[in-house]
């Protein structure tokens, strides 16, 4: 347990030293959001001017009150996209503990979801502009532990996931039965009491920023969802939420696209996908298998259904996908080696489009990648040693 924690650890290391040889540079989005918390920094709640979820905003403002800074939203999200490391790992052990793995197995598979965080690369560049995803991947990842584990507290993370990027609502099926399941011998059981009213401050924490945001704007949402890349924005005055939808095949299309092609800047290997997949479909011993099923299509039904979609909106189908493919890499070591090799062509339209912003050059840029590598061989090395002292 003490080598998986120094691996965590070393991680957590390599990551801020990663992240401190970027530049961050604030554009597009980034500057509604920053300007969002340093408004509320300075005593001014207003969602009328800047449009978007705000729901980073709130965190980035004792930052802002500690540092001054102007991007005080990026200096946020790195603490969320560090906090992620070793919940990424702590799910991986979990989730394959519970499936009946034994103690030194399921730490493996903690190592290996570590290794998949750190090949989707899509949030940790893209934080540097301003962005969110950072934050929803670790609120994601925070769900996704509480419902795993059974925590009361996962509404009000649901709650607040939602309120940065709204796909995090799509994982409710995962904790919603533990809530609303009663004990056979009570006509309502503590557990129930316990969750119901987290779920009711889970759903005062949202229905409060939509309250407010209502009052101010009169929209649920200021969101910037259609002409914001249609021409220009009036922020204040958004387009009717209706018009973010069109039912038809052209959506589902763009879904499968944003999946499995690497132009479109997906999140994470399709090697990945297509494992998580099958493990899903054959796996029926899977800890919350119906559960991430649901919340996988709930995800790819209602993406589907939008206007116009991008990779960053299936962050928590595909966090669900690369979860699921833990068990058939540990199986197959050799399928992870492909996994490696596929990534390089994840981060590389990333760097094209971000990363060449940020970092020096795209050798650097590749250090999570070498990280994983690292990671990987490690724990080969450490599995050969041992097998050769049982020996």
């Amino acid at each position: 347990m003490r080598r998986e924690y120094a691996l965590i650890i070393l991680t957590m290391v390599g990551m801020l030293v990663y992240f401190i040889l970027a530049t961050p540079v604030m554009m597009d989005d980034g500057f509604h959001y920053e300007g969002f918390a340093e408004s509320l920094a300075n005593g001014k709640l207003d969602f009328k001017t800047f449009y978007g979820f705000q729901g980073l905003s709130f965190f980035a403002v004792p930052i802002f009150w500690l540092t001054r800074s102007h991007v005080s939203i990026i200096i946020t999200s790195i603490i969320f996209s560090l906090l992620s490391v070793p919940l990424a790992y702590l799910i991986g052990r979990d989730y394959y503990q519970k499936a009946g793995l034994p103690a030194e197995a399921s730490a493996k598979a903690g190592i290996y979801f570590l290794i998949l965080f750190l090949l989707m690369p899509y949030p940790y560049t893209t934080m540097m502009r301003g962005f969110q995803e950072a934050a929803l991947l670790f609120f994601v990842l925070l769900i996704v532990y509480g419902s795993l584990n059974k925590k009361a507290w996962t509404p009000v993370a649901w709650a607040v996931g939602g309120i940065i990027k709204p796909f995090a609502l799509f994982l409710f099926p995962l904790f919603i039965k533990n809530i609303l399941s009663v004990d056979n011998r009570l006509a309502m059981s503590v557990i129930w009491k316990k969750g119901f009213v987290w779920l009711v401050a889970g759903v005062f924490v949202g229905a409060l920023y939509l309250g407010t945001s209502y009052y101010q704007t009169g929209h649920l949402v200021n969101n910037a969802a259609i002409n914001s890349y249609q021409g220009n924005f009036d922020t204040g005055n958004p387009p009717p939420l209706v018009e973010s939808f069109t039912i038809g095949i052209k959506g589902y299309l763009r879904v499968g696209a944003n999946l499995f092609l690497h132009f479109r800047k997906i999140m994470i290997s399709p090697f990945i996908i297509v494992l998580g997949a099958f493990s899903l479909l054959l796996n029926k011993g899977l800890k919350l298998r119906k559960e991430i099923i649901l919340a996988i299509i709930l995800n790819f039904v209602l993406v589907g259904s939008l206007t116009f979609s991008f990779s960053k909106y299936l962050l928590p189908m595909t966090t669900l996908f690369a979860l699921a493919s833990v068990g058939y890499l540990l199986r197959y070591k050799w399928l992870m080696v492909l996994v490696f090799v596929d990534s390089f062509f994840v981060f590389l339209p990333i760097w094209n489009y971000f990363g060449h912003n940020f970092w020096s050059n795209v050798y650097v840029y590749l250090a999570p990648l070498y990280l994983g590598a690292m990671l990987f061989l490690y724990e080969r090395l450490l599995a050969k040693h041992n097998l050769n002292s049982n020996s």
